[in-house]
């Protein structure tokens, strides 16, 4: 599984309709605003190329002024166990 943790800059009068969308968008979770009207998300996929995906979705939503991903990593899901 892909994680990314990416900061969506909104106009400043769309910053409560892109925080909307960004809650309902699957696999987003929207974790704050921050004081400068920056949206803070994190995004989990199956795929890097399918954050990129994400990533370009949410650019091309209108009040959208840019992405900037912060942090991105692949996540094993197999647990190890310790013997």
């Amino acid at each position: 599984m892909a994680i990314s943790s990416m900061i969506v800059k909104p106009r400043i009068a769309s910053v409560e309709q892109v925080t909307g969308l960004l809650a309902g968008m699957k696999g987003v979770s929207v974790h704050a605003v921050t004081d400068r009207q920056e949206i803070i998300i994190v995004v989990e996929a199956a795929s890097l190329n399918l954050i990129n995906e994400t990533a370009r979705c949410i650019g091309a939503q209108p009040g959208v002024l840019g992405v900037f991903p912060a942090y991105i990593t692949m996540a094993d899901e197999e647990a190890t166990t310790v013997n």
